[in-house]
């Protein structure tokens, strides 16, 4: 288990700025690895390779955004 990833906002528009969601993809798919759930982890793992080539700005992501708040909890 990895140290979970900090949540950042963007203040415009209050998605999530595109490291951070590139970052929280990152910790999910290795989350969902060790818990043998392979089918999500290949999705966050395609995910955060998106969002990591991705330019500068914010994600609105309903589905990461759930994912998030039940690690924070």
């Amino acid at each position: 288990m990895q140290k979970v990833p900090p949540v950042e906002h963007d203040l415009l528009t209050g998605g999530l700025t595109m490291s951070c969601a590139s970052l929280w993809c990152q910790f999910l798919s290795e989350e969902f690895d060790w818990q043998g759930n392979r089918s999500l982890s290949e999705y966050y793992k395609r995910r955060a390779q998106e969002l990591s080539l991705a330019p500068t700005g914010s994600l609105h992501d309903r589905r990461l955004e759930e994912a998030i708040k039940t690690w924070k909890r």
